[in-house]
């Protein structure tokens, strides 16, 4: 049972006990469960009652939180997916979860190293990468392919990218 982060609780919304959420993408709108889970802390699964889009975020109301006081609590708290639940991310896109550990290697065919972690920075995701050259910062930009089939990222940097 593997959880794969979807967003964070930026806001309380109303006086219900819901929650706004960021990062989401689209995909609070099919769960049935999320998890929620404060700094430090292991995600507590909850039953989604409603979702709904406003603006850039996603409005939840979840089981056990009813109240304006009890939402603001939330604020800050990171928001999980159980991975099983989340299906295919769509064509050309994926979930943070299934990139990391895959192996990164260039056009040629040489080793960069294993993907340790991601950076969303709004405009384009980020790759951290660690590998012999020791971290490497690779955008997920259009050189950029992520071969599911094959289990790996395929590089073809423009000139500088991978240098020290």
């Amino acid at each position: 049972m593997g959880l794969v982060r979807i967003g964070k609780v930026v806001r309380a919304v109303g006086l219900e006990g819901r929650l706004g959420v960021a990062g989401s993408e689209g995909s609070l709108g099919s769960l049935q469960r999320v998890g929620l889970a404060s700094e430090g802390q292991e995600p507590e699964l909850r039953r989604v009652v409603a979702a709904r889009p406003q603006g850039k975020l996603w409005v939840v109301a979840v089981e056990g939180i009813s109240d304006r006081t009890a939402a603001e609590g939330w604020v800050g708290a990171a928001v999980w997916a159980l991975r099983e639940d989340l299906g295919d991310a769509g064509e050309g896109k994926f979930y943070w979860a299934d990139l990391e550990g895959l192996p990164v290697v260039t056009v040629t065919g040489a080793e960069i190293g294993k993907v340790t972690g991601l950076y969303e920075t709004g405009a384009v995701d980020v790759l951290v990468v660690v590998g012999p050259a020791g971290e490497r910062l690779v955008p997920l930009a259009p050189y950029v392919e992520v071969d599911r089939a094959a289990g790996r990222i395929v590089v073809d940097p423009p000139e500088g990218l991978l240098d020290p």
